[in-house]
């Protein structure tokens, strides 16, 4: 199974970084009054993952008919948005308060399906909308102005190793913190390519030609900088 679906976090504390944006949103969730939500940032940095983390903090084990996913990039036109999401919030939530409309890759959207989505985003009362997207340009101001809008930049070199670390301990793996800062450090912020970086040198036993490759890299690099 591939780690980083098998160790993917399932609460806040477990995310690298966004430590102040997280915070926040906990703060909205306990008191009952969440905003609409646009994260926008690079690949890899949380956005999908605290969306997701997000649904299941408010919708428990009725996630069934009540958190709605598209992925933009695929369903982008009036037609998409008018069938599926503007029908989906005409009913109302099974079991809980409201339902989610998580629309990923949404700067994909086009202006128009934007335009759709203004009034419904307005006047729901019974539908939270979060939107994900790599570029905010994409996102019509309107859009935007409707929502509690979030940056994600790239976490912190040392909050993805202790991250790693953790992965290592519950996978009973001794792997040297010199490599998993080497690995951190190419990942270069996208946490699911040092997750899955982590996984290839695991099953290298932590003894191989791998671990070699990375270590002598780390001491080259080192000998240069220096």
């Amino acid at each position: 199974m591939k780690w980083i679906e098998k160790h993917r976090p399932g609460s806040f504390s477990d995310v690298a970084g966004h430590g102040d944006i997280l915070q926040q949103i906990e703060g909205f969730i306990l008191s009952g009054d969440i905003p609409h939500l646009l994260f926008w940032g690079e690949p890899g940095t949380g956005k999908t993952l605290v969306a997701e983390i997000i649904a299941h903090k408010l919708l428990g084990d009725h996630l069934d008919g009540n958190f709605i996913e598209l992925n933009a990039s695929d369903s982008r036109g009036i037609e998409d948005m008018r069938k599926i999401v503007l029908s989906s919030i005409k009913h109302l939530p099974f079991f809980v308060e409201m339902k989610i409309i998580f629309l990923d890759e949404a700067d994909g959207l086009t202006p128009d399906a934007q335009d759709v989505l203004k009034r419904p985003m307005e006047k729901t009362r019974t539908a939270l909308f979060v939107l994900c997207c790599n570029d905010i340009t994409g996102i019509s101001k309107a859009i935007r102005s409707r929502c509690a809008v979030y940056e994600f930049t790239a976490p912190p070199v040392d909050a993805i190793v202790e991250r790693l670390r953790q992965i290592c301990r519950v996978e009973d793996q001794d792997i040297p913190g010199t490599v998993l800062m080497e690995i951190a450090l190419n990942a270069e912020g996208d946490v699911r390519c040092a997750v899955n970086e982590l996984q290839k040198v695991a099953a290298c036993g932590g003894k191989t030609a791998e671990i070699d490759r990375i270590m002598q890299q780390y001491m080259n690099t080192d000998v240069v900088t220096a």
